[in-house]
C-alpha cells in the first residue's frame, strides 16, 4: 500500500507542479527562444520530487561528454522513472522520440514539441519514418536526443536485442552514439506499476562512439558496441552494481 501511495504521491506532484507553471514558461521560450526556460524549473521539480519519496540518484561519466557536441544517447530501458532523470541529469538538455499519445495532453504536448520531443505513431511504419527524420534534422542543427534502442521495457529489467533506428539517426546526422548504463530503476518503479520503492538509480555514462565509417550496410556493427558497454558494465562494476538487473 505504501509503495502505490508512494508512486500516486510522486506522479501527482510532478504533473501538477509542471501543470501549474508550464504555461508561463512555454510563453518565455516562445519569447526568447531559450529553451533553459523550462528545462531549468523542469529539473528543479524532478528533484525535489525524488527527495521526497527517497530516490537517490548517483551518475559516473557526465565528464566525457564535449559540451558543445550534439549526442545521441542509447540507455537500457528499466522504468519508466528514467524518462525524468536523463532530461535532469545529463548535463544537456535533451529530447526524446514519444508515444503520440502523450502529444494529446493540452500545453504537455505543446511544450514538449517546444523543445524537441517528437512523436511516434508506431501503429504506422511510414510514420514512423517520417518521425525519425525530423529527429534526425532536429540532430543536425544540435538537439540531443535519448533514444531506447531497445524498443520497450523488459519485465524483469533484463535487456533486450538493441534494434537499428537510433544507430541509423546518428549515421544519418554524423553524430556519436552514447552509451549508457542505468542500473536499479526496476526496483524503484516496476513495469507496469504505479508504485515507488526508496531505492538507488546509478546512470553511467560511457565513452562516446563516433559513426565515422558506419553506414546503413554495417549499421548492426555500430549497436553491437553500445549494447556490449551496456549490457557487460555492471560486471565490471561488480561492488558497486552488485544488486543490478541487466
Amino acid at each position: 500500500m505504501i509503495p502505490r501511495l508512494r508512486g500516486i504521491f510522486l506522479l501527482a506532484f510532478w504533473f501538477a507542479s509542471i501543470a501549474l507553471v508550464a504555461p508561463l514558461f512555454i510563453a518565455l521560450v516562445v519569447i526568447t527562444k531559450n529553451e533553459n526556460f523550462l528545462y531549468s524549473p523542469v529539473r528543479l521539480f524532478i528533484r525535489a520530487g525524488l527527495a521526497m519519496v527517497r530516490v537517490r540518484v548517483e551518475v559516473s561519466g557526465v565528464e566525457r561528454l564535449d559540451p558543445e557536441q550534439t549526442y545521441i544517447f542509447t540507455p537500457n530501458h528499466q522504468s519508466l522513472i528514467e524518462v525524468p532523470l536523463f532530461v535532469t541529469y545529463l548535463g544537456r538538455n535533451p529530447a526524446y522520440l514519444g508515444k503520440k499519445e502523450i502529444f494529446k495532453y493540452p500545453v504537455f504536448g505543446y511544450g514538449i514539441r517546444l523543445i524537441g520531443a517528437v512523436p511516434v505513431d508506431r501503429s504506422n511504419s511510414a510514420a514512423a519514418v517520417e518521425s525519425a527524420k525530423l529527429a534526425t534534422e532536429n540532430l543536425r542543427h544540435g538537439k540531443s536526443y535519448v533514444v531506447y534502442p531497445e524498443g520497450t521495457r523488459s519485465r524483469d529489467g533484463r535487456m533486450l536485442p538493441f534494434k537499428k533506428g537510433a544507430f541509423m539517426m546518428a549515421i544519418d546526422a554524423g553524430v556519436p552514439v552514447v552509451p549508457v548504463t542505468v542500473s536499479g530503476a526496476t526496483r524503484i518503479m516496476p513495469k507496469a506499476q504505479i508504485k515507488v520503492f526508496p531505492s538507488i538509480v546509478r546512470i553511467t555514462v560511457h565513452e562516446p562512439i563516433s559513426t565515422s565509417g558506419y553506414s546503413k550496410e554495417n549499421v548492426a556493427l555500430l549497436g553491437r558496441r553500445p549494447h556490449g558497454n551496456v549490457r557487460t558494465h555492471p560486471r565490471k562494476a561488480r561492488g558497486r552494481y552488485r544488486n543490478a538487473q541487466l
